[in-house]
């Protein structure tokens, strides 16, 4: 009874905001996942030092997940990301600092960064994806975004796609990432419509790329 009066107000509540607008224009919106789907798995056994289980067990129950998908988080971080990270000779730096340098920086500098920055990048993507396009790219930027636990989303508006990132670190951090895909657009896709919309902490990106691109698919 409690569950069918339940299905009653959840269908009369999706009726009624779908005839609102601006609701309407945001269940036709579809988001996009950040990787990739329908990965085949294997079963094998390991034996793993007792104060590391420790720690993975402790680190499920603080995340409301089971020790399998720790561990699995582990071990695609490190496959995905932390061991290209060592050949390129990468140094962890806290993001405070990062925030700190940035924000005493001037515009030109953040410019410059970018540049020197994307250099680094296009390398970054041939060694992780194996060419350098610009599916390869926004996936990489996706990783990236994943593995340091920076907030972001991908939307699909029609032909349009909405990428949001949520930094937390300040105008000039959102010049940085604007510059970077910027260069980007320019060099893969120079005749598609690209909007960019900036504030302190946030950076939203409209690009025209077809409602049929993945940046999975390739």
């Amino acid at each position: 009874m409690a569950l069918a009066m339940w299905d009653h107000f959840c269908d009369t509540c999706l009726y009624r905001t779908t005839h609102i607008p601006a609701v309407r224009v945001m269940l036709q919106m579809q988001q996009k996942p950040h990787s990739r789907t329908g990965d085949s798995t294997r079963h094998i056994t390991l034996r793993i030092p007792a104060n590391v289980l420790a720690v993975l067990e402790s680190e499920s129950v603080r995340l409301g997940i089971s020790v399998n998908s720790a561990t699995n988080s582990v071990l695609k971080r490190w496959a995905n990301w932390d061991r290209h990270m060592r050949s390129l000779e990468t140094v962890t730096v806290p993001k405070q600092m990062i925030h700190m340098l940035i924000s005493n920086a001037d515009e030109k500098s953040v410019y410059d960064l970018a540049d020197s920055t994307f250099l680094f990048f296009q390398e970054l993507v041939i060694l992780m994806k194996g060419k350098y396009d610009l599916k390869r790219s926004i996936e990489t930027l996706e990783d990236y975004m994943r593995t340091t636990d920076v907030v972001s989303d991908h939307r699909i508006e029609g032909p349009v796609h909405i990428f949001t990132i949520r930094h937390g670190m300040g105008v000039y951090w959102s010049i940085f990432i604007k510059t970077i895909l910027g260069r980007l657009f320019t060099e893969f896709v120079p005749d598609s419509k690209i909007e960019y919309e900036m504030q302190a902490n946030i950076i939203s990106i409209r690009a025209s790329l077809g409602s049929d691109w993945d940046e999975h698919d390739y």
